[in-house]
């Protein structure tokens, strides 16, 4: 690459694109402003650059986190000074919540300027506090320090994005006019030092991946914990998408204990494995099962059933295993946290277990979820359209090397609860580590971004609205987006809670109720457009949209007070399933 000179912000800026992209990282989110011109300049031209323009910084940042989720690398995030970097915000806390590496370039005032009441000046010092994992503010380019004092800042925000743990970075770039590239000459002898970078592509720090391995203490005390548990339940929870989720399922298998698979897990698409329970949170409606020992791998679960369970029968020992340094316990049940790598702790685990056959436990429940399994299919696989049928048909549709994004909040329990297996491989994941329902459709798109590969977002109408600009996403996308959206006129999830009995508060404060409709928004943005009136015609729109080149949009109308009323029967028609096995 030739080094822009034009003059000393251009070569700092273009220092810090070009050693990105010699690090590996090469997508760039880029959002109109004037402080950071020398930044974008530098991105756009350079010729090894993916860059995508998004006015909408809280956009751009979901944007990004989407494609960190697809690929397990950061994309890098561009904003001027003052508020824009600030709407980062959001999706920075749901990266450092689910180890999401992400990496913020913000433009800033130069120091005489903070503080001063100049134009777009705000603090932006640590502006993102605790939820990034390293700061530095970048001083204005100048001679009096190297080149290499840049790069090596440069290369220490990508050491510290991929971890591990993985996790959101941020540069503040001090900047001083002039901000176009526009020519100052400054000493010809400060680009010498660079010209190694001419006849090379490496960066100028090489970067090691490390494994976090348990150390032998820990793995014996396992292997006794193991030997002495005879009801065991393993929960997998969200895993990064770069995990060899192989080595986790031999070691499942080689184990032998009841399973249950987060949907964010990615082990309910395309593997198997004897101890996996597809309706274990159903299952736990009777209250009736105990387990001795937990061993959860990885980050959250989505079964706020599972974790009430958990806190009402505590099983004797709990252990989690996690890369993360986050403390995840909200039943209080935890005994022993492990900082490893679940894949790298599986791979030792099995090596020191025999195949089990599969105890009588594990077989009972699992014929109880088949049982499960018959009476959902029964009741909605060939019923009217309701949010059950539905999360149950893209489940079933969904092809194989498809991306699946599951919004908040009922979208991803429902699909959690309801769905059977699903056919894979599929990467099905959501933005678990918050739960927000900001920037669903941004994320969605970023994942199709990275994958390189169609992908479905199944939404409600209030996260839709909460992010329809995102919708001019689209048309930048290589490969379709289908948005499956569930237009139930408000929050179904309010009905879920005991707030929902109180009459006078509830539907215009909880339920939050609407009239809009979607059409015109399609039209707006280009996408193909259905309204399916028939869980039949549904299935056809589905299909037809899969097929085509452009982004679609599906909108499913249902009602949110029968889709509880559904749901509640369904709950007692299984608790009585359970009564009569027992």
């Amino acid at each position: 690459m030739t080094i822009p000179t034009e003059n000393m912000n251009m070569l700092w800026s273009g220092l810090i694109v070009d050693e990105l992209i010699r690090q590996g990282i090469d997508y760039f989110c880029l959002s109109p402003g004037s402080r950071s011109t020398p930044l974008t300049t530098a991105v756009a031209r350079h010729k090894m650059a993916r860059k995508i323009v998004i006015y909408d910084e809280r956009s751009a940042a979901f944007h990004a986190l989407g494609f960190a989720r697809a690929t397990g690398k950061p994309a890098v995030l561009v904003c001027t000074s003052g508020t824009a970097a600030a709407n980062y915000l959001p999706a920075i806390i749901e990266a450092r919540q689910e180890n999401v590496p992400l990496i913020v370039l913000s433009a800033d005032r130069p120091p005489e300027l903070r503080d001063s009441g100049a134009n777009q000046t705000i603090d932006q010092i640590k502006l993102f506090g605790s939820y990034v994992r390293w700061f530095f503010d970048l001083p204005t380019p100048t001679t009096a320090l190297p080149p290499s004092f840049v790069l090596g800042r440069v290369d220490r925000l990508v050491h510290k994005a991929f971890g591990p743990p993985a996790g959101p970075v941020h540069l503040n770039v001090m900047l001083r006019e002039p901000l176009a590239p526009e020519v100052q000459p400054f000493p010809q002898k400060y680009t010498d030092r660079l010209a190694w970078r001419e006849n090379s592509r490496a960066p100028q720090t090489r970067l090691a991946s490390v494994e976090h391995l348990p150390t032998e203490s820990t793995l014996k005390e396992v292997r006794e914990i193991v030997q002495s548990t005879a009801r065991g339940l393993v929960i997998v929870g969200g895993l990064p998408s770069t995990v060899d989720r192989t080595a986790i399922v031999r070691c499942l298998n080689r184990l032998g204990w009841v399973t249950l698979a987060d949907v964010t897990s990615g082990l309910r698409l395309g593997y198997d494995w004897q101890g996996f329970v597809p309706h274990l949170d159903l299952l736990l409606t009777d209250g009736s099962l105990r387990f001795d020992t937990v061993l959860h791998l990885g980050e959250r679960y989505v079964s706020k059933r599972l974790m009430l369970h958990l806190q009402k029968h505590p099983p004797k020992t709990y252990l989690r295993v996690s890369v993360s340094d986050h403390w995840i316990d909200p039943a209080q049940t935890m005994t022993h946290l492990v900082q490893a790598s679940p894949e790298a702790f599986c791979r030792l685990l099995a090596d020191a277990l025999s195949p089990d056959a599969g105890s009588h436990f594990v077989r009972d429940l699992r014929q109880r979820s088949d049982e499960v399994e018959r009476l959902l299919a029964l009741r909605f696989d060939a019923s009217e359209i309701n949010q059950i049928a539905l999360a149950r048909m893209i489940a079933s549709e969904i092809p194989a090397g498809h991306g699946l994004f599951l919004a908040n909040s009922l979208s991803v329990r429902e699909v959690d609860m309801f769905a059977q297996r699903l056919h894979g491989p599929v990467m099905m994941t959501a933005n678990r580590g918050a739960s927000g329902i900001d920037g669903n459709i941004s994320t969605a798109a970023g994942l199709v971004a990275g994958l390189e590969q169609p992908g479905t977002l199944l939404i409600g109408d209030l996260a839709f609205l909460h992010d329809l600009n995102a919708l001019s996403l689209l048309r930048h996308l290589k490969r379709p987006l289908v948005i499956v959206l569930v237009n139930n006129g408000g929050g179904g999830i309010f009905h879920w809670l005991p707030i929902a009995r109180f009459e006078d508060v509830f539907e215009t404060y909880f339920a939050t109720p609407h009239a809009f409709t979607f059409e015109a928004s399609a039209r707006q943005f280009q996408l193909n457009y259905w309204q399916p009136d028939s869980l039949q015609s549904l299935r056809r729109a589905y299909r037809e949209a899969l097929k085509k080149e452009g982004s679609s949009l599906i909108e499913v109308r249902t009602d949110r007070r029968k889709n509880a009323t559904l749901y509640r029967q369904l709950l007692e028609a299984i608790a009585a399933q359970n009564g009569e096995k027992a």
